[in-house]
């Protein structure tokens, strides 16, 4: 069966080279959707009836197919709607342990989600925030890294790929040093998960939001794993229903972890879909993914880089994920990316919300286009951009 094929909103004709942005659907997480709405169209966590036992159920299960992904124990596992409130969450658990004096260290290619959070929570408790670069080439610089790394460093927020360069972070590593110094470390793994491997005890981490839409996912699904002993102890972003064991006119006390930090109507279906999503990498499995994803991204790499006009930012395709931000000289990115979507090539154009990356290497327009893959693109695909870039510099008499 062609990879293409799970994927029903892959018409003939159309590329898509957006999964960065968002992963397109299977159908198992389509029909996952759909079972619920027709089947037992209930909230979880509250009613003794048949719908709503099935629909706890299921969430349940959800939750531990998602925690056997990433290894790790259901507990562990908080559902978000994206992997942005995932990091929020995580700064409001850690906001009473930093003050006047402490540090909190980002990248500076962070995506904006793994960004502000901390700028913010900085500022609010007095602390310090401190952003380190990165080498020309797009890797990071850990002696600038290390320089920054202070003994009042509280946390560090580093991504495990960025969404811009492809690159890869030695994110163990930097872990450990930061460790080290006793920081907390929260990694940002949305554009890791769906094509690598995480077992997440062995990142050296204490927290990591995952993106639930971009591993095959529903919209509006993401999670958080947080190390237990912290969670157990943490203030929810929240309060409300369902996550909480009583409530009298003088106080409440929270539920346990996961339940305290889920208030409110879940979005049951989206989690339930997303437990489809797991089951279908695993079915997929990890080494066919990684496989033919370094494939795709060497093809995509050395062929854009036979494109005259073509700039291409980050390290080179041994050392980058699979997805690869370009300019072409002369043409707004807007425009390239326009021109290829009406030639039903779909990409994405923008600052990818990493407005301090674009700033920092002083790309032009502090803006990009980028072709992020999955394991169902093909060397077609590849081919069809090309052909479409080419047509744009015609279009645009850049030949």
């Amino acid at each position: 069966m062609r990879f293409k094929e799970h994927f029903p909103a892959i018409e003939d004709g159309l590329v898509y080279l957006d999964s960065g942005a968002t992963s397109l659907k299977p159908k198992p997480v389509i029909d996952a959707l759909t079972r619920y709405y027709y089947g037992f169209p209930a909230n979880v966590h509250r009613g003794a009836y048949p719908w709503a036992d099935r629909a706890t159920r299921e969430y349940e299960s959800a939750r531990e197919k998602v925690a056997n992904l990433i290894h790790a124990r259901p507990e562990e596992v908080v559902f978000t709607k994206n992997a942005t409130e995932a990091l929020n969450l995580a700064a409001s658990i850690l906001a009473n342990r930093i003050g006047k004096g402490d540090r909190v260290l980002v990248s500076v290619m962070e995506h904006h989600a793994n960004f502000l959070p901390w700028m913010r929570l900085a500022r609010e408790r007095g602390a310090e925030f401190v952003v380190f670069n990165i080498t020309p080439e797009g890797y990071v610089d850990l002696k600038d890294f290390e320089r920054k790394l202070t003994g009042n460093t509280k946390i560090l927020a580093l991504t495990m790929t960025s969404n811009v360069l492809g690159t890869v972070p030695p994110f163990k590593e930097m872990a450990k040093m930061a460790k080290d110094m006793g920081a907390f470390v929260v990694l940002d793994g949305a554009q890791y998960l769906p094509h690598h491997r995480v077992r997440v005890r062995s990142t050296g981490a204490d927290f990591i939001a995952f993106s639930g839409h971009k591993v095959f996912g529903p919209m509006g699904t993401g999670f958080l794993w947080g190390r237990e002993e912290i969670l157990r102890e943490g203030r929810p972003l929240l309060v409300g229903g369902s996550m909480i064991r009583d409530v009298s006119v003088d106080g409440y006390e929270m539920e346990d972890t996961p339940q305290r930090y889920e208030a409110g109507t879940p979005n049951v279906a989206g989690v339930i879909g997303l437990g489809a999503a797991a089951d279908f990498i695993t079915s997929i499995g990890y080494e066919e993914i990684e496989r033919r994803e370094k494939e795709l991204t060497s093809k995509l790499y050395h062929t854009l880089r036979g494109i005259e006009g073509v700039e291409i930012y980050g390290p080179p395709p041994e050392d980058r994920g699979a997805l690869i931000s370009f300019n072409l000289k002369g043409v707004h990115p807007h425009d390239v990316a326009w021109y290829l979507g009406e030639l039903g090539i779909m990409l994405r154009s923008g600052g990818h919300c990493a407005h301090p990356l674009h700033k920092f290497l002083k790309i032009p327009y502090n803006q990009s286009v980028r072709a992020s893959l999955s394991f169902f693109n093909d060397e077609e695909d590849i081919e069809r951009l090309a052909e479409g870039i080419e047509r744009v510099k015609k279009a645009f008499r850049l030949t």
